[in-house]
């Protein structure tokens, strides 16, 4: 007898695994160095929550619209297509900017893209599995993105270091904004994925050609969730304070900068860039795209386990182990401050692998409960309110977060973070508490 763990995960779930891959490889070539090069247009850690922000909730917003439209037309492949395409080309235009707001206007249409093709593709995912591995599947999807985030760094770097050296370029921002234009290679190679692999497996056919949006299929439990889903996320900012955070403890700490000078190739490498500062600044665009590569790794080789995991113990128990995962980073990053500068370096690098398992604990389970608790018809509305939820709370998020982490630096010097980190703890504490007592969990055998 076969159990239900070996049932294999269809062709249409690995294709858009690639395809997840492709894109996740061409965004991470930009977003880890994003920081670097926003410090470099003049701009720190309000405009990049602002940015993040705007982002997110641009992109939810479209998620509510496009789940809903792909219920109505039943053409899910074709909102796929079409917003994959649109992240594709207007991602490598962060490379040509000439100043840190008009990132917001980039990074803003990524998002649409990223909005008109995210809840027809979960609920593509949802339609082509047994449900007894659906927690396996969105956990194969999950890591096939992380593995593309580990892929993106590594791409980065290699740019970076043949322009550097290859093509002997010594503007650091110039080699960014190479950078930046080519990975549009493999996002190209997402959409001619999409367009040459991915089948619509569902047999379900468009619920009407109208577009009408209603709660009334939509029970008092999945409100629930999608109420604690925006706690969760007011608390939850962007990771790119997690980079900008990292940042400083290199600038701080000069552990990385001493390192690379005592490794010949490399000292020799950077001494081309001019003074101090400038070597210093090449050395964070190199350092910054490895740890986030790293912190991919892990989310990669855990996503698929731990949402088969969920299959088994049930979504609420690994969503929890999850959150609280990330409370107790996020405090823990509140606390980097009273560490002595050469141990903030190290304690960076063990908070950010513990950190990669909060998203391998949660970001797949917390799909796979959307398509437990909602009917097989609803599910690309159910799946943009979802995204729409939890991009509800990402712009006041980034913001509140920006604001908290600049205002009290100002008040007290390096004190930012430990109030901004602290407070999206506090957020996930709270929001553990309310899953565990407010939202029933189906039974496994229904």
């Amino acid at each position: 007898m076969i159990g239900k763990t070996k049932i294999r995960i269809p062709q249409a779930v690995i294709m858009l695994g690639l395809v997840s891959l492709f894109t996740d490889a061409a965004s991470e070539m930009i977003y880890p160095l994003v920081p670097v090069y926003i410090a470099a247009l003049g701009s720190g850690a309000i405009l990049l929550g602002i940015i993040e922000g705007i982002a997110e909730t641009t992109s939810s917003m479209l998620k509510l619209i496009s789940g809903i439209l792909s219920d109505k037309t039943g053409k899910k492949k074709l909102f796929v297509l079409i917003g994959y395409s649109i992240s594709s080309l207007v991602r490598p235009l962060t490379g040509i900017v000439t100043s840190a707001w008009e990132i917001i206007i980039v990074r803003m249409f990524d998002r649409v893209g990223k909005g008109i093709r995210t809840a027809p593709r979960d609920a593509l995912i949802a339609s082509s599995v047994d449900k007894s591995i659906r927690g396996r599947a969105y956990g194969f999807e999950r890591a096939m993105d992380h593995i593309g985030a580990v892929i993106g760094p590594i791409l980065a770097i290699m740019t970076l270091i043949i322009l550097f050296i290859g093509f002997g370029l010594k503007d650091s921002l110039l080699a960014l904004r190479w950078t930046f234009i080519l990975a549009i290679i493999p996002g190209i190679l997402a959409v001619l994925t999409v367009i040459l692999f991915v089948k619509e497996t569902s047999s379900q056919k468009g619920t009407g050609n109208s577009f009408s949006f209603s709660l009334k299929n939509i029970d008092k439990n999945f409100r629930n969730y999608l109420l604690i889903m925006i706690l969760f996320t007011i608390g939850n900012s962007s990771d790119a304070f997690l980079l900008f955070r990292v940042e400083e403890a290199i600038h701080k700490s000069g552990a990385v900068v001493n390192l690379v000078n005592s490794i010949a190739p490399l000292n020799r490498m950077v001494s081309n860039f001019g003074d101090e500062a400038a070597r210093s600044k090449v050395i964070n665009i190199l350092f910054l795209p490895l740890v986030w590569g790293f912190f991919h790794v892990i989310k990669a080789t855990f996503s698929t386990p731990l949402g088969t995991l969920s299959d088994k113990i049930g979504r609420k128990i690994v969503i929890n182990t999850g959150w609280g995962i990330y409370a107790f980073v996020y405090i823990s990053f509140a606390l980097l401050v009273f560490l002595p500068a050469s141990l903030q370096i190290i304690a960076t690098f063990l908070l950010f692998a513990i950190y990669a398992f909060f998203y391998a604990f949660s970001e797949g389970t917390e799909k796979a409960f959307v398509a437990d608790l909602v009917s097989e018809e609803n599910r690309g509305t159910a799946f943009g309110l979802f995204n729409f939820s939890v991009g509800l709370g990402a712009l006041p998020a980034s913001i509140i977060f920006g604001i908290l982490y600049s205002y009290f630096d100002k008040v007290i010097p390096g004190f930012g973070g430990t109030v901004a980190f602290g407070f999206g703890g506090t957020i996930a504490i709270i929001s553990m508490i309310l899953l565990s007592v407010k939202i029933k969990e189906p039974s496994r055998s229904s």
